[in-house]
């Protein structure tokens, strides 16, 4: 049986095609698949059982165009043979056909598979309240067939490091005070704590906190602003006089029947304050949309704000659709006082997605943004990481393929609520992971979605990605480094303005992963390990064949890779050893303490490492490791810093804290790494664990002044010798 919706005359198959269940041995195949895919975007048909792995070769899967010719295409087995994937250059209506010789046992006799799918130019519009509802109601009717958990739905956004060499090299020079650690040259990310050069502001649990830092001897808190306790700040951005708070804000449902389930919001919210007076912040405006946030940006004047939602869809198990909301919210406060669901013409689907989630993208001028309507979008689909450049939004999704099943066959009694012919017991293993890319051109606030891909693999963070030159490269990981038989493998992927892939350079590295990668220019830095660090240097100037130009093996790894010059890379991570398992007799890694390492990378093909330096033992920590808005620099004094905190191996397997607080390394070419300084505070006796309170979150400097920020104090040091000069206690 083959279920389709018809919206507007188009066929829009949506998610699973419930294709007629054959027995195979006492079993069923069932098939799993969208209806449309994009132009030379992979289509994925998922199998319950694996095909023959010479089935296409012999004939027996093929593809037919609408009059029924035989088309050639790209297609392949994926997934131990669950999975067939075709590759379609031209638009138009075609069909998959499954022979049942396909199979490696012949089944009961039965008549041939056929899957019917689009591959269209653009994506399409939803249409009707009825296209959403029949969306998610097949999105529940899958996940009842094949028992599949939500977080397999969606990533989380992991930070770690990579970016443009110029934003990196030039992004706090011209500025008498800190900036942002921003990934691109111009496009803000925001961050905890912020400063205009006069003020500090900073988050403090549900509360933002203004510091006058004009006088670093007398410092004074001047001013705070207190949200209620379901709101959150999260980022800050600092727009000329006016301040922008991100903030995770919770609203609680009218309930106006009390035998119903309502459940409250989670929105993303943008609080505009005017601050051209900081000691009385004014609240201008309030903009929010549902869901959690992927990533805030802003440029030439614009803020763009995306976030992730899934809306309750497992309600429509006992609940008739029609009482279920299932478009996203948004609010603001400039037109409504409540919050209000998408117009439905805002919301379209992304080709061949069935994840019930939505993505949601708004932008906002800032350029009297007081009477500018704000521009959202939604797109039914899944997105975990966002990489933004001048000229476009790339999002991407997981894509985890069908997961591999163990089934048993038991007997029971008649009129019993286990099946007379079979009861599943389902064990589900690792799964594969390839990853899909959407483009959306941005033009102020003009939206637009332009171009999509898949790849096999996944990307480490925003990091992984960058545009150069009008070509977009992605570094990824294949398959899993853990277990008896490692799988995994590394590959960097380039693609033109249409997302077509030109050039790659595939299988780096095999049985590791990537721990870090910086693009800079035509030339590309990355590093795996597992055991060792291996950093590959990689030739990008010829978009269509990638070259890889040198390897360098050491001990340790970067979690962090942050250009010098030209010519010189710094590394943060971790120190390694190698112990011996008492019980298996089998080596395994650990790390050690912080390690800050100076690449030279002047010889493309002999890339050294000039300097290193550990700091601490094992159990040290920094957050620098997975956030790179925590490492503090100036460019003035080549001073890099960030906060820490310091443990010692005590035995061969405990730990011994030492204290916390944080350091500043001078780093240049000509003398390699030297700690400037040392602002670490001793463990008191009988301290285990560094305390929260007291923990540095933050480093900013204004002129000649150092300021760290913790949750309860915000100290000054003189930026050259480090000497205290006042501190103000957080009220």
């Amino acid at each position: 049986m083959k279920k389709r919706f018809y919206v507007s005359g188009i066929l829009i198959l949506l998610a699973v095609l419930a294709i007629g269940a054959v027995l195979f041995l006492g079993k069923k195949i069932e098939v799993n698949a969208t209806s449309t895919v994009l132009v030379n975007h992979p289509y994925h048909v998922h199998f319950s059982h694996a095909l023959d792995e010479n089935s296409i070769d012999k004939g027996y899967v093929y593809l037919t165009d609408k009059e029924g010719n035989k088309v050639e295409s790209e297609m392949k087995l994926l997934n131990k043979g669950k999975t067939v994937t075709i590759l379609n250059t031209k638009s138009g209506e075609y069909t998959l056909h499954v022979e049942k010789n396909a199979f490696p046992i012949p089944s009961t006799p039965t008549a041939k598979k056929e899957i019917e799918y689009e591959v269209i130019d653009q994506i399409e519009g939803i249409t009707s309240i009825e296209d959403l509802q029949n969306f998610f109601l097949t999105a529940l009717n899958r996940e009842q067939r094949y028992y599949l958990n939500d977080s397999t739905m969606s990533g989380a956004e992991e930070s770690v490091e990579v970016s443009n060499s110029a934003a990196d090299m030039s992004s706090d020079r011209g500025a008498d005070y800190s900036t942002t650690n921003n990934q691109v040259e111009g496009i803000e990310e925001g961050d905890i704590a912020v400063t205009d050069g006069e003020y500090i502001y900073a988050t403090y649990d549900n509360d933002i906190i203004i510091t006058d830092a004009r006088n670093p001897e007398n410092m004074k808190q001047v001013s705070k602003i207190t949200f209620d306790d379901y709101s959150y700040p999260m980022q800050l951005m600092i727009h000329e006089n006016m301040l922008i708070v991100m903030k995770d804000q919770y609203i609680e449902p009218e309930q106006k029947d009390k035998d119903k389930y309502v459940s409250g919001y989670s929105m993303t919210t943008a609080a505009f304050y005017n601050i051209e007076d900081p000691k009385k912040p004014t609240l201008v405006r309030e903009i929010g949309q549902d869901g959690y946030m992927t990533g805030v940006r802003k440029y030439n004047d614009v803020l763009y704000m995306v976030t992730i939602k899934s809306p309750e869809y497992w309600i429509l198990y006992d609940t008739p659709v029609e009482e279920v909301e299932l478009r996203p919210y948004t609010y603001d406060s400039a037109e409504d006082e409540k919050i209000s669901p998408m117009e439905i013409e805002k919301l379209t689907i992304l080709p061949g997605s069935t994840e019930p989630n939505y993505t949601i993208i708004s932008a906002i001028d800032l350029n009297n943004f007081e009477n500018e309507k704000v521009e959202t979008k939604g797109y039914l689909g899944s997105s975990s990481t966002l990489y933004m450049s001048p000229n476009a939004l790339y999002l991407t999704a997981l894509d985890f393929e069908m997961p591999t099943t163990l089934e048993f066959e038991v007997e029971s009694e008649p009129n019993t609520s286990v099946s007379n012919s079979m009861a599943r017991d389902m064990i589900i293993a690792p799964t594969s992971v390839n990853t899909d890319i959407y483009k959306f051109a941005i033009n102020g606030t003009d939206i637009d979605y332009t171009a999509s891909t898949s790849i096999n693999g996944s990307a480490l963070n925003q990091f992984s990605m960058d545009e150069y030159d009008g070509y977009f490269r992605i570094a990824v990981t294949e398959g899993s480094m853990w277990g008896a038989e490692s799988t995994s493998k590394n590959h960097l992927f380039i693609f033109n303005d249409q997302l077509e892939k030109v050039g790659e350079v595939t299988d780096l590295a095999k049985g590791e992963r990537i721990y870090s990668a910086r693009f800079m220019g035509d030339k590309a830095y990355i590093v795996t390990f597992k055991e060792v660090d291996p950093l590959f240097v990689i030739d990008l100037a010829n978009p269509n064949d990638p070259k890889v130009l040198g390897e360098l093996k050491i001990p340790g790894f970067s979690n962090y890779l942050h250009p010098l010059d030209e010519n010189h890379l710094v590394g943060i991570g971790y120190e390694t050893e190698t112990m011996i398992d008492s019980y298996s007799k089998r080596p395994f890694t650990v790390t050690g303490g912080i390690k800050v390492s100076l690449f030279d990378i002047t010889d493309f093909s002999n890339p050294k490492e000039q300097d290193t330096v550990v700091l601490g033992g094992r159990g040290t920590y920094s957050e620098v490791q997975y956030n790179h808005k925590v490492l503090f620099r100036n460019s003035a004094y080549s001073y890099f810093g960030f906060p820490v905190s310091i443990y010692e191996r005590n035995g061969q397997y405990d730990t011994r804290f030492e204290g916390s607080g944080s350091v500043i390394y001078e780093i240049t070419a000509d003398n390699g790494i030297e700690l400037k300084g040392n602002l670490i505070t001793p463990a008191s006796p009988g301290e285990q664990y560094e305390n929260w309170e007291t923990m540095v979150q933050r480093m900013l400097y204004i002129g000649d002044t150092l300021y760290t920020i913790s949750r309860n104090e915000v100290k000054s040091y003189d930026l050259q010798t480090f000497e205290q000069l006042g501190s103000v206690k957080i009220q």
